[in-house]
């Protein structure tokens, strides 16, 4: 009897290790149970499912331009389900590999950090794996896609429903049917625009405050877009 004490003991503790090494904002937006302006969830797929790392590429430039950015959950479905990874599609995910995809394809960095978790499940007690991508709002200006258009079926056409990743488009969250859409009514524009003012506003101050005093002009250089 002792001996099933400690090894129930020692599996307790080991769970317990799971849970905590989740940060709190990751649990609470694995445990959150649906789909947000700032949430995404994404089931127990692969990086190397060239659909789905699509969709997920997409998401990550239009968190990045919604306010406060957000959070995508890989090993959670649409409704919230909890399923997490197998290993497979667990191990294809890695942070260098994903950003090196982003690089070059946005009008600017793109800010995202990717974490890798096994997490004991508070309600069904099962351990199961997850990814944890977030992605940052852009600095200074609206994140645009500017690499190749990526198609999901690459043996057709470019018809609007097989485009995935236009050149040019800017991406943003659909408030109204949670997912993500081009930018298009003036209402988007307006808010965007808005924001976008504000935080060059806040930027120039930043660096104008860096430099004050060392008798260097702020403005003799051009932002780029």
């Amino acid at each position: 009897m002792e001996i099933k004490g400690l090894t129930r003991g020692f599996m307790e503790n080991k769970y317990m290790s799971y849970i905590n090494d989740i940060p709190e904002n990751l649990k609470i937006a694995l445990y959150h149970g649906k789909e947000e302006v700032y949430l995404e969830y994404k089931g127990n797929v692969a990086w190397s499912d060239r659909v789905k790392m699509l969709e997920i590429v997409e998401t990550i430039f239009a968190l990045s331009n919604e306010r406060g950015g957000g959070i995508i959950v890989v090993g959670a479905k649409d409704d919230g389900t909890r399923e997490g990874l197998d290993d497979n599609n667990y191990n294809s995910y890695s942070h260098d590999q994903i950003n090196q995809y982003l690089t070059g394809r946005g009008n600017q960095p793109i800010q995202c950090k990717v974490e890798k978790f096994e997490h004991l499940d508070t309600k069904d007690k099962k351990v199961k794996k997850f990814v944890f991508i977030q992605v940052s709002e852009s600095k200074e200006f609206p994140l645009v896609y500017i690499g190749n258009q990526e198609l999901k079926n690459q043996s057709i056409q470019a018809f609007n429903n097989n485009i995935s990743l236009r050149t040019g488009a800017l991406y943003i969250r659909n408030k109204s049917n949670i997912g993500n859409k081009e930018i298009s009514t003036i209402h988007e524009w307006q808010e965007l625009i808005e924001r976008t003012y504000k935080k060059f506003e806040k930027e120039t101050l930043r660096r104008y405050s860096i430099i004050k005093g060392k008798g260097v002009n702020p403005f003799d250089k051009e932002l780029k877009i």
